[in-house]
């Protein structure tokens, strides 16, 4: 890895030089601890972002105190293989076993059985809700491409962004989703 630690002494959470090295640092370190197999399915940007937030949560708390940047790292290091190894035991269970996927076929009819009507009406009715919800014209068109599966990077280059800005787009889609479930209006 060619980011090297923040020089040794005490650590200033306000010096975001320092913070931004441990996170690049931290990216290809949670690359290498992804199981192949879920490759195509985990971002070790996002595993890290929330190791990041989990660590400074619990900063917060008083659940940590590390006395150096080695120790920080340490901590980082140890909470990212934790989460890599939960992602890896979630995608991998009985009901969500990668290793048993099969690609989509396009025989494979999506209009009969694969859903039941309850499961497409809610669905619908979600994202109805979240074309309602979304008050800017680009987030909506966003959020059409994105559900003809074109990948951040293909939307962020069609509308002159960065993939950044798609991510925060679906960031706030999934937040309206998670809003309007949480308080009860998609349940069945």
């Amino acid at each position: 890895m060619d980011q090297e630690l923040p020089t040794p002494g005490p650590i200033n959470y306000n010096d975001s030089e320092k913070i931004i090295r441990l996170l690049k640092r931290l990216v290809p370190f949670a690359l290498t601890k992804i199981d192949k197999l879920l490759v195509s399915k985990l971002d070790p940007e996002d595993i890290v972002q929330s190791v990041f937030r989990n660590f400074f949560t619990a900063l917060q708390k008083g659940n940590f105190k590390p006395a150096s940047w080695e120790e920080m790292w340490y901590l980082l290091a140890k909470m990212t293989i934790w989460k890599c190894n939960s992602k890896r035991d979630f995608y991998l269970s009985q009901a969500r076993d990668v290793r048993i996927e099969r690609p989509f076929d396009d025989k494979d009819d999506l209009s009969t059985g694969s859903l039941f009507l309850d499961e497409k009406l809610i669905l619908e009715e979600s994202l109805e809700l979240v074309m309602i919800k979304l008050q800017d014209e680009n987030k909506k068109k966003v959020f059409c491409l994105i559900l003809q599966g074109q990948s951040p990077s293909e939307i962020a280059e069609e509308f002159g962004v960065s993939k950044k800005t798609i991510e925060r787009f679906k960031n706030d889609i999934k937040e309206i989703l998670t809003l309007e479930i949480n308080q009860g209006v998609l349940k069945k």
